[in-house]
């Protein structure tokens, strides 16, 4: 029996109610798309490391290279270490993978498009959440994709090619 790749998806993207708010970002291309593909595995970074549902909202803050995750409506909240330990060690765990679908502007799971406040001032909307970063660290020539992306032909075409040609260079293991 041949089974799928697996690759990665923020959880909220396959329909599960685990942001902030309580809510989803149900996206359909992951689902109806990637999912006849290959195996999703969900993978909820905030609520993994502990944080509740619902829960007050978190941003990257402080620094671009090193942000904190702190409260957007409360900075005394600050679940940065919290977050850091569970980076730590969740990643290693997900060697199996073969591609990461991560969701856009998320301080956790944003590849490239999260903003990062510092004292107050929005200094970049480029930033990278910080699951995300440990993710890419970890697995430099692992094939990532925010949603958004998914929306391009060209790029949806581009990521899934990447995710085969990586199993196939053996730079994943199996």
């Amino acid at each position: 029996m041949h089974n799928k790749l697996s690759i990665g998806v923020s959880r909220c993207l396959l329909g599960h109610a685990v942001r902030y708010d309580g809510d989803s970002k149900t996206h359909n291309i992951v689902i109806e798309k990637l999912g006849k593909i290959f195996e999703l595995l969900p993978v909820c970074p905030e609520v993994e490391a502990g944080l509740s549902v619902p829960r007050p909202p978190v941003r990257l803050t402080g620094s671009i290279t090193h942000p904190r995750l702190t409260g957007r409506d409360d900075p005394s909240i600050d679940v940065t270490e919290l977050m850091q330990t569970f980076c730590n060690s969740r990643p290693v765990e997900l060697n199996h993978l073969c591609g990461f679908v991560f969701k856009s502007r998320s301080p956790s799971c944003g590849l490239y498009s999260t903003p990062v406040h510092i004292d107050g001032n929005c200094v970049t909307e480029t930033g990278r959440g910080v699951f995300a970063r440990a993710m890419t660290i970890t697995y430099p020539e692992l094939p990532v994709i925010e949603e958004t992306e998914l929306e391009m032909t060209v790029k949806y075409e581009q990521f899934i090619e990447d995710v085969f040609r990586c199993v196939s260079n053996n730079k994943i293991d199996l």
